[in-house]
């Protein structure tokens, strides 16, 4: 069974949020910043469909998108992780036994490089732990 007390969860606890601002600057203005730039911004507003916001609403949208970049990841690299003092790691309960071996599967000498360069990225964004 899984063990209780290694699954308690700290309450995160978030503070006031300022007010929004009324009149927010054109994202057509927005030259780009170290996390987001001007075409992933782009990319994001083409998303609303014609017509569903103001103009002034999409500066709005464009406005919270800017100041809370750190939320939003293009690329694995960027994506972070749930802290771990907020979010244990789960303890997966299981039951003494023998283990059996399946045979390697054997990944063909063309794909060799691929498969590296692929695993290592998923390494480097933090996917998989050395075990």
């Amino acid at each position: 069974m899984p063990n209780p007390s290694a699954h308690k969860f700290k309450a995160i606890v978030v503070g006031e949020l300022p007010p929004l601002i009324t009149n927010p600057p054109s994202w057509r203005e927005f030259e780009g910043s170290g996390r987001i730039s001007y075409a992933q911004l782009e990319e994001i507003i083409a998303t609303v469909p014609e017509g569903f916001l103001s103009e002034a609403e999409i500066d709005l949208m464009a406005h919270v998108v800017i100041k809370n970049e750190k939320a939003i990841a293009f690329t694995d690299a960027q994506r972070g992780t749930f802290s771990r003092e907020y979010f244990p790691d789960y303890q997966i309960p299981h039951i003494e036994h023998t283990p059996w071996q399946r045979p390697i599967i054997k990944i063909p000498k063309a794909l060799e490089d691929d498969v590296r360069r692929l695993i290592t990225e998923q390494q480097d964004a933090g996917k998989f732990e050395y075990s």
